[in-house]
């Protein structure tokens, strides 16, 4: 009697499993698909990714070694190559690109419209041009706002500043740019060593010394 049971008991949960399975199988055989393919298609993606990067990689230190060999009409074409995709590699490529043409400029400016948001991409334009045009007015204004206290183009900023006021003659104002690299706390020792040394070479009176100096304390 007990085997009769547990046979009639098994083929219930038989049939209920068939019930479902005629209710649900299309939408769990969707869900499995689903999965699969959801998976398979990270993967594909995490592997073209990857082989992209190679790819990215191999074409932009073919073009640097272009450069490197003095080939610079051949290194331009191929960064303005690399410069046409997107992410890092496009972005050095452009400003590669920039060293190799006549008038630097209007790529350095659109690279910092297009790069506002980017600490790096949106000011290291800024900079560039600045040290290639120390008569560019807007160039210099641009870097100005970089001098804020702590911001890590401000050192550098600074000396393109005291530069650019040396060659108008303004000694005083050049001065006053190369003090601040010193008070400036993420200053790096080189920039610290530079701007000393210049300010050996700068007449200044000691007044303004003792009152930078009162400044700091």
């Amino acid at each position: 009697m007990s085997d009769f049971l547990r046979e009639l008991e098994e083929d219930i949960q038989e049939e209920k499993i068939l019930n479902l399975w005629h209710k649900y199988g299309n939408y769990l055989i969707g869900l499995a698909l689903a999965i699969i393919i959801a998976t398979a298609g990270y993967t594909l993606w995490r592997y073209f990714h990857h082989k992209g990067q190679l790819r990215a990689h191999a074409s932009f230190s073919s073009a640097v070694k272009l450069y490197n060999d003095g080939k610079k009409e051949e290194a331009l074409k191929a960064f303005q190559g690399i410069a046409q995709g997107k992410g890092g590699y496009a972005k050095l490529a452009r400003l590669y690109e920039a060293t190799l043409t006549f008038n630097p400029s209007e790529i350095y400016n659109e690279m910092a419209r297009r790069n506002v948001s980017d600490p790096a991409f949106g000011n290291l334009p800024k900079v560039l041009l600045a040290a290639r045009e120390f008569d560019n007015r807007a160039a210099l204004e641009a870097i100005q706002p970089l001098t804020a206290p702590n911001n890590a183009w401000a050192s550098l900023s600074y000396e393109l500043l005291g530069f650019a006021n040396l060659k108008k003659g303004d000694e005083i104002a050049a001065a006053k740019n190369f003090i601040a690299i010193l008070k400036e706390p993420y200053a790096s020792d080189s920039e610290r060593m530079r701007a000393s040394l210049m300010l050996t070479q700068i007449e200044v009176p000691d007044a303004m010394f003792e009152q930078e100096e009162r400044k700091s304390k």
